[in-house]
């Protein structure tokens, strides 16, 4: 071979390095780095023309909103033009806070805690003079502004593991295994999930509430879906104990952590642009949203400020003070006898799934046979499979928890009953290329009424996938 011919190939070995190197670079850019003002044009372009297809929310006639936030701050990321736009038309808002953030900030010398309080209590107590700051910008009494006091990052365990019993969940950012807040809704609950349903349902009952906005089942972080299930929970069991005003509630779901990327797309300070929900989940739910305009745009960065203790993160708030809102449309699913659903699953993983076969969750099939219940989980078809599945089922009948079960599912074949004693037997397995099947008879036990599911699938205890928790209303 030439020496020409060498340098030829050379130079177009170094020409493909650098297109490929300016494309890692740009997705870089785009995908991983906060807000560069450079994408802005492009961005508030795309933003418009994918805003279109969601339907205006309209603050209609109802005249009680309630707003669950997981931590401080969620309420003003998500919430905080509809916050504004209700207070405005007169409308009753309350806001409740499900844990106090007692796990994640900075500035902790800013209260000056004595040396016998935790860091992570100090921290909660900071959060919430931080919360009542930004919701008092938003218009919100403080009488309308309640915490529970649960610990962060313990929602899912409580959800759980430690949803009743003698041993309560113990956190260890506040030291402690019960509500150490003298602000919190009930003085000393214990860290059990029984605890945040009993008060979820009494502040139901009480305010009964017209609108309810929650977080999104696909939400990534734990402690916010774990929060939509404890109140989803909440309002199917006051509907089976026949609270009529359960069906007349909308429920609105918002979205903070999704993506195996950065959600959302740009970070900073960007108030002309509009948010867009993720491609992934525009085709699963009906989306509404709203615009703000600059008075309510302005007080949603000013209560955002007030968030001093999550300077770390400043960016990545910003970046949901846009032009709008949008939310996604609760629904339950309603499984006749003799019939079948399909409950799709909402990607929004951090791992690539499809790297371990069968490991990628794409939907679950419920049948209903008679007094047969039948769970068809259908996955990614590579050979040979080699995830492992966890099926979680709670069943509820006239307004209490009848049984709570859980199963593992490995090489398609093996089934393990993990948690619950309600089924003295273990579901039938079926298996085909694409799908496996769990078979429940209920031929000599009661059927429930509702089911609330999930699935998740992994592998060397590495989660894969997860099927978002679905509340299922059975109707014979």
């Amino acid at each position: 071979m030439s020496k020409k011919v060498k340098s030829r190939g050379k130079r177009w070995a170094k020409i493909a390095l650098i297109i490929v190197g300016v494309l890692i670079a740009g997705f870089f850019l785009i995908k991983i780095l906060p807000f560069n003002s450079v994408f802005a044009p492009f961005f508030h372009v795309y933003s418009k023309a994918y805003t279109k297809l969601i339907e205006p929310l309209l603050i209609d006639d109802s005249g009680r909103v309630l707003v669950f936030a997981p931590h401080p701050d969620d309420e003003t990321l998500t919430c905080g033009g509809v916050i504004q736009k209700a207070l405005t038309k007169g409308k009753t808002v309350k806001v409740v806070f499900v844990t106090s953030g007692d796990s994640f900030g900075n500035d902790y010398e800013m209260i000056g805690p004595p040396e016998d309080l935790p860091l992570g209590v100090a921290l909660g107590y900071l959060r919430q003079k931080e919360a009542l700051e930004a919701t008092a910008i938003l218009g919100l009494e403080k009488g309308n502004v309640i915490f529970l006091g649960y610990p962060d990052r313990g929602m899912e365990k409580m959800w759980w593991t430690y949803r009743s019993g003698d041993y309560a969940y113990r956190s260890p950012y506040t030291q402690t295994d019960r509500s150490p807040y003298l602000s919190g809704y009930t003085i000393s609950a214990p860290y059990l999930g029984e605890e945040v349903l009993r008060d979820i349902q009494d502040i139901l009952e009480t305010f009964q509430p017209q609108i309810v906005y929650l977080p999104h089942p696909s939400d990534l972080h734990a402690d916010h879906w774990a929060t939509y299930n404890f109140v989803k929970e909440s309002i199917e069991r006051l509907r089976q104990k026949g609270s009529d005003w359960i069906n007349d509630v909308e429920i609105y779901l918002y979205l903070v952590h999704f993506g195996r990327m950065k959600w959302p797309p740009l970070w900073g300070y960007a108030p002309s642009l509009r948010l867009i929900p993720p491609s992934q989940l525009m085709s699963i739910r009906d989306w509404i949203g709203f615009e703000l305009n600059e008075t309510e745009v302005a007080n949603k960065k000013k209560a955002l400020d007030q968030y001093q203790s999550q300077q770390m993160v400043r960016e990545f708030l910003l970046a949901f003070v846009k032009a709008n809102e949008f939310y996604a449309i609760d629904n339950n699913h309603y499984l006749r006898e003799n019939e079948s659903i399909f409950i799709p699953d909402e990607k929004g993983e951090f791992t690539i799934p499809k790297i371990i076969n069968g490991g990628d969750i794409q939907e679950l099939e419920l049948i209903f046979e008679e007094n047969t219940l039948i769970l068809k989980l259908h996955h990614d078809s590579g050979a040979p499979p080699q995830a492992s599945y966890r099926f979680y089922l709670i069943g509820y009948s006239e307004g209490e928890v009848v049984f709570q079960e859980s199963y593992l599912l490995s090489n398609r074949k093996t089934i393990t009953r993990l948690q619950g004693n309600y089924l003295s037997y273990s579901p039938v397995v079926m298996k085909n290329n694409g799908w496996v099947a769990l078979t429940f008879d209920f031929a000599h036990l009661p059927l429930p009424e509702a089911l609330f599911l999930s699935v998740e699938s992994f592998a060397l205890r590495l989660a894969l996938d997860r099927l978002p928790w679905s509340m299922i209303i059975l109707e014979k």
